[in-house]
């Protein structure tokens, strides 16, 4: 049977070997691109239903779209049924799925000073579809399932699908880890194809230093940023190269203007922080307007949105957050008891019952609270979890302020505001009280640092 076995997988990896459209080269690859389209089609949907488009103003989408597609044409897939999607989250992170499916978050937009900083995020992204990386990762991953690989083979390669080898990846493509590799090529890849599309390749230059202002900041979602694609300094760095490169070719790349009055402008207005256009985050307060759900953080936390859940709230420091979710009783009491927890008790907490709940899930020990409201025809959870065994009055603070069918609510989501600067004006006077070293690196801009005269600038309210 070993024989037999080693013969297959021998087989299987020799088929396996395809060319690289981007590099040329050959690699091993077990995914044809039907199946990436397929899974990409299949992640795109539960993409939308998780962070939702940003479609307040649909020019801000048909300039994403046009620089997407641009991009794409001068890459070597350009046949692809490629899709841009502006997202509409906070968090400072642009995406790719096989297929041609390529994601820019609101969060990330508003930190673009220019359309060429923007082409530079897209072009990354494009690259990485252009070079198959997750099709790679996704054939990597499956080499250790020998009997799948065996099983597969002796089937038939049409066959394939039905082994799970690639259909069911599909929905956990969106936060594939790339390698270090991976993301040096597509850096290197992506200026390539943004410059060929006519955009300066010094705005992935800047777009990189931009980003890297703000590694280890309190922006939301760039912990995620940079766990996605690490090492900001060495990019920048391998991105300088390739422009030598470039300009080594053509100079006259190098000097394409990149325009910044008429791209900050097109941002005005625009939701920022932590808000989004279904949930507004203002201080202490969240306020979800499609159940009209109104709630205060606990003392010392703070309010913030997050994927599939109508809001949440989370301490300064420690491992727990609250989350407030479209969830039944039964679809809590499932998920809890899916981890390991199991109910240990409950608490009245004005009209409403909290339970407790405790268990150890992977090795780690977990303490949970919940309660439920309805609202209309859907349940609201209040979903408390923290590691450890200690318990706190977190939840039973939220439940106190809790409202539920709320519509008068007078709580407006922050937005950007773009102004001119004048003399005399710095950072601390732009920000109102705000953080002026954030302000400057939103602007693109280090701090400290005096700000030029006669720009457009981007102010929150």
């Amino acid at each position: 049977m070993s024989k037999v076995v080693t013969a297959f997988a021998l087989l299987f990896l020799t088929a396996a070997c395809a060319t690289n459209p981007a590099t040329g080269r050959t690699e091993f690859n077990i995914v044809s691109e039907q199946q990436e389209l397929a899974m990409g089609k299949e992640a795109h949907e539960q993409v939308l239903r998780e962070y939702g488009v940003y479609d307040e103003k649909p020019e801000l989408n048909a300039m994403v779209d046009r620089i997407g597609h641009q991009i794409a044409a001068s890459s070597p897939r350009p046949n692809l049924p490629w899709t841009f999607t502006l997202l509409d989250t906070p968090m400072v992170n642009a995406m790719a799925l096989p297929g041609g499916y390529v994601y820019v978050t609101r969060g990330i937009l508003e930190r673009m000073n220019s359309e060429d900083e923007l082409a530079g995020v897209m072009g990354h992204e494009v690259a990485h579809v252009a070079a198959r990386h997750s099709a790679q990762s996704i054939s990597r991953s499956t080499l250790a399932q020998t009997a799948l690989v065996v099983a597969a083979v002796a089937a038939g390669a049409e066959n394939t699908e039905r082994y799970g080898l690639v259909a069911a990846l599909g929905v956990g493509l969106l936060f594939t880890k790339y390698s270090r590799s991976q993301e040096t090529q597509a850096d290197v890849l992506g200026t390539d194809y943004m410059s060929s599309a006519g955009w300066n390749p010094h705005g992935s230059e800047s777009m990189l230093q931009g980003l890297q202002r703000l590694q280890g900041g309190p922006t939301s979602g760039i912990e995620r940023y940079f766990m996605d694609h690490p090492d900001p300094g060495k990019r920048v760095e391998d991105v300088r190269r390739e422009i030598a490169k470039l300009d080594a070719i053509d100079s006259t790349r190098d000097e394409r203007p990149m325009p910044r009055d008429a791209f900050v402008r097109a941002l005005d207005g625009v939701i920022t922080g932590n808000s989004t256009q279904k949930t507004i985050i203002r201080g202490t307060t969240a306020y979800n307007k499609t159940y009209g759900v109104v709630a205060q953080s606990p003392r010392g936390w703070k309010a913030i949105t997050d994927s599939g859940s109508l809001f949440a709230f989370v301490p300064a420091e420690g491992q727990e957050v609250i989350y407030a979710k479209e969830l039944s009783e039964d679809e809590v009491r499932d998920s809890l008891e899916k981890m390991g927890l199991s109910r240990v008790g409950s608490e009245r907490v004005n009209t409403f019952t909290i339970d407790r709940w405790r268990g150890t899930s992977n090795g780690t020990t977990y303490t949970a609270q919940t309660t439920q409201q309805s609202a209309g025809n859907n349940a609201i959870a209040l979903l408390h979890l923290a590691q450890g065994t200690g318990t706190t009055d977190a939840l039973a603070q939220v439940v106190r302020t809790l409202e539920v069918g709320a519509t008068k609510v007078k709580i407006k989501a922050p937005r950007l505001h773009v102004t001119t600067s004048r003399r005399g004006d710095t950072w601390a006077s732009l920000a109102k009280g705000e953080d002026a070293a954030e302000l400057a690196h939103l602007n693109g801009f280090d701090y400290p640092s005096d700000v030029p005269v006669g720009i457009t600038v981007k102010v929150r309210d």
